[in-house]
C-alpha cells in the first residue's frame, strides 16, 4: 500500500528510498543494502536529508569512528555513514545497520548515533560520520575512539572522544574540547568561555575572547587571544606560549624548571620562589594562571 512521504526522497548505498519521520526516523527501503569487503571487513554505506527549521539541537555519537561536520543549509542535515565491521562474519550485522541507521528527529531535535540501550548490538561494528548541517546548531559530538573534525558547526558546542584528535574551526560562543589521549586545535569565532583538555597530547585554541581552561597531562599548549576572563593553562610537562598582543593582564606562572619569558617588560612582584613569578602585563587585568612541571613559558 503506498505511503505519503513525510521526509525527503533519501538514498542507501545508491538506491532510493523514502523516509518518513514519526519521532524517531523510519527507513522505507528500495532496495538492499550492498556489502563489499575492501580485505579489512565488511562495509557499506548509507545516506539521509532531514528538513529543519529555526534553531537545531544536534548530537553525534559513535562508539568507534570519525565524526566529521561541515557547514551547510540552514534547511536540512545531510547525513552520509559508513558501517565497518573489523573482521568477516559480520556482514548480514553491517548490512541492517546501513539499512536502519541510528537516526531520530523530533521537530528540530536530532540524534544521530546508537542510544546507551542499544550499544550491545553494535559491539563489533563502527559507524563513521560525514554531516552537512546548519551552522548555528547547538552541537553535541562524541566518539569512544576516532577523530572529530568541526568545520564552522555548532554554539555551544561540546566535542569530546576516548582516543582521538579534535580539529574544529569557527566555533560561536563557548565550547568545550576533551579527548583522553589525542591533540586539539580549536578556532573560536565569538565569545565565551572555553574549555580544552586531553590526557596526553598538543592543545592549540586560537581567537579566545572570554574565559579558558585548558589542561594537558603531557603536552605543549598555545594560546592566542586576548582574556576578558581570567584563564588557567596547565600542562604536566611541556611548553606553554601565548599570543595576547598588547591585551592587559595579570600572569600567575609557575614552572619545575625552564623559567618565564614575556616580549613586553611585566612589572614583578617579589618573591623567593624561584620556581613562581606573578606580576602584571600592560597595567594588569584578567588572571592569567600558568603551571608546567617541566617547561619553558613564554608570553608574545
Amino acid at each position: 500500500m503506498p505511503v505519503a512521504p513525510i521526509a525527503p526522497v533519501v538514498e542507501i548505498a545508491g538506491l532510493p528510498a523514502r523516509g518518513i519521520l514519526v519521532g524517531p526516523l523510519h527507513a522505507l527501503l528500495g532496495g538492499p543494502v550492498r556489502v563489499s569487503d575492501s580485505g579489512h571487513g565488511p562495509e557499506a554505506t548509507f545516506e539521509r536529508t532531514l528538513s529543519v527549521s529555526g534553531q537545531v539541537e544536534l548530537s553525534v555519537s559513535t562508539g568507534s569512528g570519525n565524526i566529521h561536520l561541515t557547514h551547510g543549509s540552514d534547511s536540512s542535515i545531510h547525513i552520509h555513514g559508513t558501517v565497518k565491521a573489523n573482521e568477516s562474519g559480520y556482514e548480514e550485522q553491517v548490512r541492517q545497520v546501513a539499512a536502519n541507521p541510528p537516526i531520530e528527529q523530533t521537530g528540530n531535535i536530532v540524534r544521530i548515533g546508537p542510544q546507551q540501550e542499544n550499544q550491545e548490538n553494535l559491539r563489533h561494528i563502527s559507524i563513521s560520520y560525514e554531516i552537512e548541517a546548519p551552522a548555528g546548531a547547538i552541537l553535541k559530538a562524541a566518539t569512544g575512539s576516532g577523530n572529530i573534525t568541526d568545520d564552522g558547526i555548532g554554539q555551544q558546542a561540546k566535542l569530546s572522544t576516548g582516543s582521538g584528535n579534535i580539529h574544529a574551526t569557527g566555533l560561536r560562543s563557548g565550547f568545550a574540547a576533551q579527548t583522553g589521549s589525542g591533540n586539539i586545535y580549536v578556532e573560536q569565532s565569538g565569545e565565551g568561555e572555553v574549555k580544552a583538555q586531553t590526557g596526553s597530547g598538543d592543545l592549540e585554541v586560537k581567537g579566545v575572547h572570554g574565559a579558558l581552561k585548558a589542561q594537558t597531562g603531557s603536552g605543549s599548549i598555545k594560546i592566542t587571544g586576548t582574556p576578558s576572563a581570567d584563564w588557567k593553562l596547565e600542562t604536566g610537562s611541556g611548553n606553554v606560549e601565548l599570543w595576547t598582543g598588547s591585551a592587559p593582564l595579570t600572569v600567575d606562572a609557575s614552572f619545575g624548571s625552564g623559567g618565564l619569558h614575556t616580549d613586553s617588560e611585566m612589572l614583578t612582584r617579589d618573591s623567593s620562589d624561584h620556581h613562581h613569578i606573578s606580576g602584571k602585563l600592560n597595567g594588569g587585568g584578567p588572571l592569567v594562571r600558568i603551571g608546567t612541571g617541566s617547561g619553558e613559558i613564554r608570553i608574545h
